[in-house]
């Protein structure tokens, strides 16, 4: 992996800094063929978005949470884009991005199975303090060789979702753009770009491990909350 691809050994912005800078949380579903079938849904025909509140966010570098109440909360790996400058449209999306961390999309899928059914929105399954887990924030320099790099989520020595970016089913400047126009992008927004197969429930004592090519990119434990 060459630092020419991205620069992997000096964040651009800590997890913990990035969150008391974050302003909106927009995140993308079914954006990966597998995971749309996994669990039973259509393939999208456009980008289907959702946001949090930032009372949902969390760092990587701290023990994750798992809410009271909530029996079966599934972990949802993404890359997460850090918005920097105001978003344009007709312009490349690296001129808006200034880092990219991977993240968690923490959902409470017991919640989420009743909402869909109920024709609800998911905000009571995917907005709840804690459910979106940053890493640091690194640059990149060439966005196409970094699309083909393997990202992945272990748990205790064992790898629970693998995918790359170029497997996306809309990429980055679809994203960008599909966002930028339907509800505003600036800087200061941060964009979860969807999950792969494999997710699956969480549970006190795990282990997680944030790879990118091989290379770990965060640790952290899995908790009851106190």
């Amino acid at each position: 992996m060459s630092s020419k691809i991205w620069n992997r050994d000096e964040p651009w912005l800590l997890s913990t800094e990035a969150i008391e800078k974050i302003r909106n949380i927009f995140c993308v579903g079914r954006n990966y063929r597998d995971h749309a079938t996994e669990l039973g849904n259509e393939v999208p025909a456009e980008p289907l978005i959702f946001g949090k509140s930032t009372h949902a966010l969390a760092s990587a570098s701290h023990p994750i949470k798992l809410p009271r109440g909530r029996a079966n909360i599934h972990h949802e790996l993404e890359w997460v884009l850090f918005i920097a400058r105001d978003h344009v449209v007709s312009r490349p999306f690296s001129d808006c991005v200034g880092g990219v961390a991977l993240g968690l999309d923490l959902t409470d899928r017991d919640a989420q199975n009743r909402l869909k059914a109920a024709g609800q929105p998911w905000e009571l399954a995917k907005g709840f303090p804690g459910s979106a887990v940053v890493t640091d924030f690194y640059t990149v320099q060439d966005w196409e060789e970094f699309s083909h790099l393997s990202f992945s989520l272990a748990s205790d020595g064992r790898v629970l979702q693998r995918a790359t970016a170029a497997e996306m089913i809309f990429p980055w400047q679809v994203l960008v753009d599909y966002v930028g126009e339907h509800f505003g992008l600036q800087a200061g927004d941060i964009l979860y770009t969807g999950t792969p197969a494999g997710v699956g429930r969480l549970t006190a004592g795990q282990v997680l491990e944030f790879h990118v090519d091989g290379l770990m990119m965060a640790r952290t434990t899995v908790e009851k909350m106190g």
